[in-house]
């Protein structure tokens, strides 16, 4: 098998591995909004593409967004929404890769440019769903904001700004909550030898070409 069979079998795995993650009880509720959900699903995604580069980080997205699409939660705009908040971070963070020039600057531009193109996706298709496709939804949203926060919210242009606010708090805080635990793991598994026949995972040889 090639390092590229390899790279894209194994990515399929860690998508499948992310869909049996969402489906156990290992999520909590952002305290504001409670239906948007913090989950560790999101990690194996992170790591294929961590590890593999861009192609299989995509396919292993793909993977569980097709999975999510048959066992997932409000489908098929669930499963879409997780979609699109996953693709967005991977996008922002090889877009910070191809930008950085320095191993020094590198890792941050890859964490804010990550965190920037996931907020301004979700902030997109949240106000589609909120106002184009379920615009009774956001009666519902409000109410959940206003019994969060103990002030009085009624379903309008008001309330409509306060929830893209705090969904995009909550965006950027899941970035942080899947990208920092998967550099963690990716070093884990590279330190004792689990990484694979790869020498080398693929964002740290990108990003030490870079410094």
């Amino acid at each position: 098998m090639t390092r590229l069979s390899l790279a894209i079998a194994s990515s399929a795995v860690f998508g499948a591995l992310a869909s049996v993650l969402a489906a156990l009880p290992l999520s909590f509720p952002f305290p504001v909004i409670p239906y948007l959900k913090f989950d560790v699903a999101e990690i194996p995604v992170f790591l294929a593409f961590l590890g593999f580069g861009p192609i299989p980080g995509f396919i292993s997205a793909l993977t569980y967004w097709g999975i999510l699409n048959l066992v997932g939660e409000f489908v098929p705009i669930g499963p879409a929404m997780k979609f699109l908040a996953v693709v967005s971070t991977l996008t922002g963070i090889w877009a910070g890769l191809r930008l950085s020039r320095s191993y020094r600057l590198g890792v941050p531009l890859c964490f804010t440019l990550g965190i920037t193109l996931r907020v301004l996706v979700m902030t997109l298709a949240n106000y589609v769903v909120l106002v184009i496709l379920f615009p009774e939804f956001l009666e519902f949203a409000a109410y959940m904001v206003s019994h969060s926060l103990g002030v009085q919210l009624e379903a309008g242009l008001s309330a409509l700004i306060l929830v893209l606010v705090f969904t995009a708090i909550y965006n950027a805080l899941h970035v942080f909550l899947s990208l920092v635990p998967s550099i963690f793991l990716l070093n884990f598994m590279i330190r004792d030898g689990l990484f694979l026949s790869f020498a080398r995972p693929w964002f740290y040889a990108r990003i030490k070409r870079k410094g």
